[in-house]
């Protein structure tokens, strides 16, 4: 009888806390705070008090690789890009050279892919005077040489210098520079050899001229998700127009627009992003474009608009428009709706368009470990696409992909994926083999 009702107690037990476990998931995902009861400054009070940032800290690697004896074995742990990029900090480079026509001979993928070669890779190409600050280099003559790959030769025995390269993927362009032998020595041994612990990497080589590297095992990512905030509209107002005082602002059912007469700065609530149009500047003339990535960097500074970790992501010299992109984990975020993009159009110097999302990551739930697909078959999939060019593949990537709660829009889940970069447009790789997903920004 005693063992009845203790069996009993269990079961009620069991349900109570069951059914407190559903109401509490129920709560959570549909928890709506009342910030209209807060005043306006005190909203993301944190977003006004960003400090300005430096270019490098914008300007991130992605990636780093290392060749070993015909195997290659990578990572993109910010830990350990952290390391690389502190010790390159302490070199001196000098010497720097065009030997592109040194290299055509065997192939940029094959002089990238040589054994005790470490690749160092960034989102898009960028000008060498931008790490100025970041790397000691001694040579005015070539600052304005774009690069999107850094090379370390760490094959330095019986060799008095160095060697490490700058190179452009896209233009297949490769700068030689020398740095004294210990860099390369202690790089070695405090990087390279211990290097085989990475991911170990296959090569898929695609044209002469690049190849990608993918994982030869499933990868691990943690799935996270977070509650969004709005961020602080006054900042940008007073800080995008040059006199905020006689700026009008009015709420719409979309949202608010806020215009001095001739500038305007619109809120769109439900696609959560705000634009900022100067059409008194739009006269279609170029600029100089060599400072385009730098000006783009101080004008977001200007207004602390660095609201989350956005870095730089692309360029575009001939349209003068750049891209700095929310990275969580050192992990680039897609949306299809652009809310994890900060986008800037110039013209003759002058911002022209501006757009940046309203809504900032905040409280963030405890991760999921999800398992994505080994590289294998995510080549399997990309390249069974139909009219398949492995000349427009451009490179593949880990990356998550924002999805916003039918119940809450204040919660927001990143999901990771593999995503591929196909003849200028990033796209997430198909679940099915053949098939293929709508392009993300």
């Amino acid at each position: 009888m005693n063992g009845m009702k203790y069996e009993s107690i269990k079961t009620t037990i069991l349900i109570i806390l069951v059914l407190s476990s559903i109401v509490l998931t129920w709560t959570l995902w549909t928890y709506q705070p009342q910030y209209k009861d807060l005043p306006a400054d005190d909203l993301v009070e944190e977003v006004t008090e960003n400090v300005s940032k430096e270019t490098p800290s914008i300007i991130k690697p992605s990636k780093v690789l290392y060749h070993i004896e015909g195997r290659h074995f990578g990572t993109f742990s910010e830990t350990e890009l952290n390391r690389v990029m502190k010790a390159i900090r302490t070199w001196e480079i000098q010497d720097v050279e065009n030997i592109t026509h040194t290299v055509q001979e065997d192939g940029l993928a094959d002089f990238l892919s040589r054994n005790e070669h470490v690749e160092i890779f960034f989102p898009d190409s960028f000008p060498l005077q931008l790490y100025k600050s970041f790397l000691k280099i001694n040579d005015k003559e070539h600052s304005l040489i774009s690069f999107d790959r850094f090379v370390i030769d760490v094959d330095s025995e019986n060799r008095e210098e160095g060697t490490v390269y700058f190179v452009s993927t896209g233009e297949n362009l490769v700068y030689e520079g020398r740095i004294n032998s210990r860099f390369t020595d202690d790089f070695r041994k405090s990087f390279y050899n211990t290097a085989t612990r990475y991911p170990e990497q296959i090569e898929y080589s695609l044209s002469e001229t690049n190849s990608v590297y993918l994982p030869k095992d499933e990868t691990v990512i943690n799935r996270l998700d977070y509650f969004t905030d709005t961020i602080n509209v006054k900042t940008f107002v007073e800080r995008l127009f040059t006199d905020s005082d006689i700026v009008k602002g009015d709420r719409l059912s979309t949202g608010e627009v806020h215009t001095d007469g001739t500038r305007l700065l619109r809120v769109y609530n439900n696609e959560k992003y705000i634009e900022f149009i100067n059409p008194t500047r739009m006269s279609g003339n170029q600029s100089d474009t060599t400072d385009l990535i730098q000006t783009s960097i101080d004008f977001v500074n200007e207004h602390v608009g660095w609201t989350d970790d956005y870095r730089f992501f692309s360029w575009n010299k001939e349209n003068q428009t750049t891209v700095f992109k929310l990275y969580v984990k050192n992990i680039p975020v897609f949306n299809q709706n652009g809310l994890v993009d900060i986008t800037q159009q110039w013209e003759n110097n002058e911002i022209v368009k501006y757009d940046h999302p309203s809504v900032s990551l905040q409280i963030g739930l405890p991760p999921s470990p999800t398992k994505l697909k080994k590289g294998e078959l995510v080549m399997e999939s990309i390249t069974s696409m139909r009219n398949f060019n492995p000349e427009l593949l451009e490179s593949v990537s880990v990356a998550y992909e924002l999805k916003e709660n039918e119940n809450n829009s204040q919660f927001v889940s990143l999901q990771p994926n593999w995503f591929y970069r196909y003849n200028g447009n990033w796209e997430k790789v198909a679940e099915n083999i053949g098939g293929r997903e709508d392009g993300l920004e």
